[in-house]
């Protein structure tokens, strides 16, 4: 049996999630671009006739290529004779080793 301040504690924790749903929503609602409609992400995500969208267009990321400024992380591991490296920022991605890295001599 449950005592009467765990039911109490239960009940305001369901109020508080259901009161936060709510702040969300009211916060959202407010949200507009200014051509005065909702940015694309709420027809995207939730939908919305009155949020703009944009249109699907096809097209080919191209390959990622090392900067002077990238520097080799190490081998990657799926990929024979391809590298990891990694930008200033932080951001890694895979790319062709280049002239002279020797394969395995990362670890």
């Amino acid at each position: 049996m449950t005592s009467p301040a765990c039911s109490f504690v239960r009940s305001g924790l369901s109020f508080m999630k259901v009161g936060g749903a709510v702040a969300v929503v009211l916060l959202v609602s407010g949200c507009r671009s200014d051509s005065g409609n909702l940015p694309p992400v709420f027809n995207a995500v939730f939908g919305l006739d009155s949020a703009e969208s944009t249109p699907f267009r096809t097209g080919k990321i191209s390959e990622p290529a090392p900067g002077p400024r990238d520097r080799v992380v190490g081998d990657a591991a799926n990929n024979p004779g391809q590298c990891i490296f990694a930008t200033p920022r932080g951001n890694r991605f895979r790319a062709a080793c280049p002239e002279g890295y020797a394969i395995g001599s990362s670890g």
